[in-house]
C-alpha cells in the first residue's frame, strides 16, 4: 500500500514538473512529445482484453499507450488509468471515459462527440482542433488548451477549469478556449476564472453562476446567452457581444469591466 501511495505521488510530481516546464505563456505544448516520451502501440483488441477484468480496487493501467490510427468509438474507459497516452485524431465518439485519468494525453483533433467524460481529471491535456460536441464534462477537472474545440451543445456542469498550484512557479493554470465553439453548452456553475475565450462562440449558451472573473472574453459571441448570477469581475469583454442575454442586471462585475465601452448589448 505504501509503495504504491509513493508512486502515485511520484507521478504527480512529474506531471507538475512537466506541466511548469511545457505551460508557455498559456499556450499547452504535449509533456509528453517534448520529453520525447516512448509510447506502447496497442490494437483496439488489446485494449479491450485490457479493460474487459477491471480491478475494484485499482484502475485498469493504459498509461504512456499509442492508440493512433484507431475507432475507439464507444469503448468503455471507464476510471482507467490514461497517463500520458497518445491519442492523436483518434476516433473516441461516444467512448466512456468517467472517472478516468487523462492527464497530459494528446487529443488533438480527437472525435469525442457524445464520449461522457463526467468527474475526468483532464489535466494539461492537448485537445486543440477536438470535436466534443455533445460531451458531458460535469463536474470533470479540466486545465487543456481547446483552442478551435468544437463543445457545442456539451455539457460541463460545475467543472473546475481553473488550477492553484499555490508556492508553485506556474502558479494559477488556465484554459484556453480561444475560437472555441461552445454553442448551446451547459456552464451552469463552472469555474472558468482566467480562462482565454477570445472570439469564442458562446451563443445560446447556459451560464447561470457561472464564474468568468479575470476571463479575456474580447471578441466572444454572447447572444441569447443566459448569464444570471454570472460573474465578470474583472473580465476584458473589448469587442464581446451580449446582444438578447437573460440575468443582465444579476451580473456582478460587468459594469467595471474593462473594454465595456467597445462591447456590445442591446
Amino acid at each position: 500500500m505504501r509503495s504504491e501511495f509513493l508512486e502515485a505521488g511520484s507521478r504527480r510530481c512529474n506531471s507538475l514538473l512537466r506541466l511548469a516546464i511545457v505551460s508557455i505563456s498559456g499556450i499547452w505544448l504535449a509533456g509528453s512529445a517534448v520529453f520525447g516520451r516512448d509510447y506502447e502501440p496497442m490494437t483496439r483488441t488489446q485494449i479491450h482484453e485490457a479493460l474487459a477484468n477491471p480491478s475494484a480496487s485499482h484502475r485498469v493501467d493504459l498509461r504512456d499507450k499509442d492508440f493512433r490510427g484507431l475507432d475507439l468509438s464507444g469503448v468503455n474507459f471507464k476510471r482507467a488509468d490514461l497517463f500520458g497516452t497518445h491519442m492523436h485524431g483518434v476516433k473516441l465518439r461516444g467512448a466512456n471515459f468517467e472517472g478516468c485519468n487523462l492527464d497530459l494525453t494528446i487529443l488533438r483533433g480527437a472525435n469525442l462527440e457524445g464520449a461522457n467524460l463526467k468527474n475526468a481529471s483532464i489535466f494539461g491535456v492537448v485537445l486543440v482542433d477536438a470535436n466534443l460536441k455533445g460531451a458531458d464534462l460535469s463536474n470533470a477537472r479540466l486545465i487543456a488548451d481547446l483552442q478551435r474545440a468544437n463543445l457545442e451543445g456539451a455539457k460541463l456542469v460545475h467543472g473546475k477549469f481553473a488550477a492553484d498550484m499555490k508556492n508553485q512557479p506556474m502558479g494559477k493554470l488556465h484554459v484556453s478556449m480561444v475560437n472555441a465553439n461552445l454553442k448551446g453548452a451547459d456552464l451552469t456553475g463552472t469555474d472558468l476564472s482566467g480562462c482565454v475565450l477570445k472570439f469564442a462562440n458562446l451563443s445560446g449558451a447556459n451560464l447561470t453562476g457561472t464564474n468568468l472573473s479575470t476571463c479575456d472574453l474580447r471578441g466572444a459571441d454572447f447572444t441569447n446567452a443566459v448569464l444570471t448570477r454570472a460573474k465578470l469581475d474583472r473580465t476584458l469583454i473589448g469587442g464581446a457581444v451580449f446582444t438578447g442575454i437573460t440575468g443582465k442586471d444579476s451580473i456582478t462585475g460587468l459594469e467595471q469591466a474593462q473594454g465595456r465601452e467597445d462591447a456590445r448589448f442591446d
